[in-house]
């Protein structure tokens, strides 16, 4: 069983970030004894409880109704007060933006344009809607969003951000924190709000806060995508952006002229800002994590709870005395303190029994425990191996055997409008069985890594058993040792030997998934009756795995083309790049992928 602290009507189970602000925490409610549901948590910092938060908490209530349910700023807020106070609200599986940009720039992970502007583009909605219902933010910053596993954003601040912006001048160690993000007050609350969006994608691209108190027009001209790992300058049309959004310059006076701009910079450049490929980002970012987070989820939900029951508070807390009614008589001195007897033999029998499994427990070396616990890791991700190449044979079973009774129709039907459209259903079947194909075998690759890997780690010898004593070898007498000295000079140094040349060889594609024409250009006709390529590089890490596809050379417009080649993209296979034989992460070369005129 997990061990919990009690919060109000939650028990909170994981730190999930600490922050500025204090903290945020997975937590679990439950009914009677057992688990009901999952929720996210946030607690205060001290600082801000002696700024007033805790008397004033209750104002945030209002602002909830104002949100209108909308999913973007978090579903379900719960709001207590007590000794504590704090806020609840549904469960969404994620990291927050602080803790993706700490980790990217940690692991060097390029995070690209394209999922810079997926971020920004969903919390700019948020922005949006909020000054929609004539509300504004205030204190904007990657520690207000959260990133979700499928790759929406969500601000989850705003129904306590105003409360905290009038907190600001009484929590000075707050404000210093959050002043890459804050503008001057005489400014409106829009172009506040609009400063700390551009506050927030400079530090996107960059990977580094705005430097307060500097010439920002110096910034922008000298800033580089360090985030896309290359020295190159801003791209004209973002740096442009970003000199309305913190410049002051041409600001946008209305939230619709804001919403027109953006859509002119998402969708008329050289991007692809979508959450397929943002979700395929955090999964790969955060893998150890959310496997970490889904196992222990799922163990939370088969606890037994009963100890953070008011029945097992009394329980753990033992008898209590019962104070005699008026006019009754008080029970012997005996009988009072009956209960302390008990207490206090229970109490000595477990100290008793800990202290003899501490003493009788076999001692074990760090490292072989550190070997145990590698082993048990290994075990687990084979499992789940096994169980996703398990479910993919299933799939591969059902589309063959739908492949079959569509051939079979074909052979039976005469009608020639059902002859063609199971003729459709049956190339889609095909491709999907194609598909499956393909991740089988990375599945089976991946698997059998995996064995190999738990099979090493297993052969090894154990760390704790030390290496028997050898016989010491006698000494020999001082003249033989002199004559041997003499006999046997020492042999000059060998030369140095030249170092090797570096040899690095890039990612390479090793299997190739044909890419599905977008449904909007078959909707809307557009240009069929002519070929379009979209030219791709992928970034690749140490296991073979695609992390991120940046597109070079797309097709212009907003049918699908560069969508559908970066999902094509993500979907094959790849080998790592290498630096002296040894795999490491890298950029395959350019990859080319054509969609066929269709008419």
């Amino acid at each position: 069983m997990g061990t919990y602290s009690r919060l109000g009507s939650y028990l909170l189970a994981s730190e999930l970030t600490s922050d500025p602000f204090g903290a945020i925490h997975r937590a679990v409610l439950i009914s009677g004894n057992g688990f009901d549901r999952h929720v996210l948590a946030r607690t205060f910092s001290e600082e801000l409880f002696q700024a007033g938060l805790d008397t004033r908490l209750a104002e945030a209530g209002r602002v909830v109704p104002l949100l209108g349910g909308a999913r973007i700023f978090g579903l379900g807020y719960q709001i207590e007060d007590g000794k504590t106070p704090h806020l609840a609200w549904d469960h969404v599986a994620g990291r927050s933006l602080a803790q993706l940009i700490d980790r990217a720039r940690q692991e060097q992970v390029p995070f690209g344009v394209d999922h810079a502007l997926t971020v920004i583009q969903g919390v700019a909605q948020g922005l949006v809607q909020l000054h929609a219902k004539g509300l504004s933010h205030g204190v904007l910053s990657p520690h207000s969003v959260w990133v979700s596993l499928e790759g929406s954003t969500q601000i989850l601040d705003a129904p306590y951000a105003p409360l905290v912006k009038s907190l600001l001048p009484k929590a000075p160690t707050l404000r210093q924190k959050l002043a890459p993000y804050l503008q001057a007050e005489e400014t409106t609350p829009l172009q506040r709000d609009f400063f700390a969006l551009g506050a927030v994608l400079y530090e996107l691209l960059t990977f580094e806060p705005i430097p307060v108190g500097a010439d920002l027009q110096t910034v922008l001209e000298q800033a580089t995508l360090k985030a896309a790992q290359e020295d190159a300058p801003l791209p004209a049309e973002l740096r442009a952006f970003l000199g309305r959004l913190l410049l002051g310059r041409q600001p946008f006076a209305t939230v619709e002229a804001f919403s027109a701009e953006l859509e002119r910079v998402l969708y008329d450049g050289d991007y692809s800002p979508t959450t397929f490929n943002m979700a395929f980002f955090m999964h790969t970012l955060f893998r150890e994590e959310n496997d970490r987070d889904a196992l222990a989820m799922k163990a939370e939900q088969g606890d037994n709870y009963l100890a953070y029951t008011a029945a097992g508070e009394s329980l753990r807390s033992g008898a209590a005395r019962v104070l005699p009614s008026e006019g009754q008589p008080e029970s012997p001195a005996g009988s009072k303190h009956t209960p302390l007897l008990i207490g206090g033999g229970l109490v000595a029998v477990v100290i008793l029994g800990l202290g003899a499994m501490f003493l009788l427990r076999p001692r074990t070396d760090p490292a072989v425990q550190k070997q145990l616990a590698e082993l048990s890791e290994l075990s687990l991700l084979k499992k789940q191996l096994e169980q996703q190449k398990a479910d993919l044979d299933a799939r591969a079973r059902a589309e063959s055997e739908k492949t079959a009774q569509l051939q079979k129709q074909l052979g039976e039907t005469r009608s020639v409008e059902d002859r063609a459209r199971i003729q459709k259903q049956l190339e889609e079947a095909r491709q999907r069985s194609q598909d499956v194909e393909r991740q089988q075998k990375l599945a089976a690759q991946r698997l059998d890594e995996q064995r190999a890997a738990e099979a090493k780690t297993t052969a090894l010898p154990p760390a704790s058993v030390p290496a028997p004593p050898g016989p010491t070898p006698e000494a020999a007498p001082p003249q033989q040792e002199a004559a041997k000295t003499q006999a046997s000079p020492a042999p000059p140094p060998p030369a140095p030997a030249p170092a090797a040349p570096t040899v690095s060889e890039p990612a390479r594609l090793m299997s190739q998934v044909a890419p599905v024409f977008p449904p909007r250009a078959l909707q809307t006709r557009w240009e069929l009756n002519q070929d379009h390529l979209v030219r791709l590089k992928v970034y690749v890490n140490e296991q073979g795995q695609p992390m991120k596809v940046t597109v070079i050379e797309g097709v212009p417009g907003t049918y699908g083309f560069d969508e559908a080649a970066v999902e094509a993209a993500n979907k094959s296979t790849f080998s790592p790049a290498t630096r002296d034989g040894k795999p490491v992460r890298g950029w395959t070369p350019d990859i080319v992928y054509r969609f066929q005129k269709r008419r």
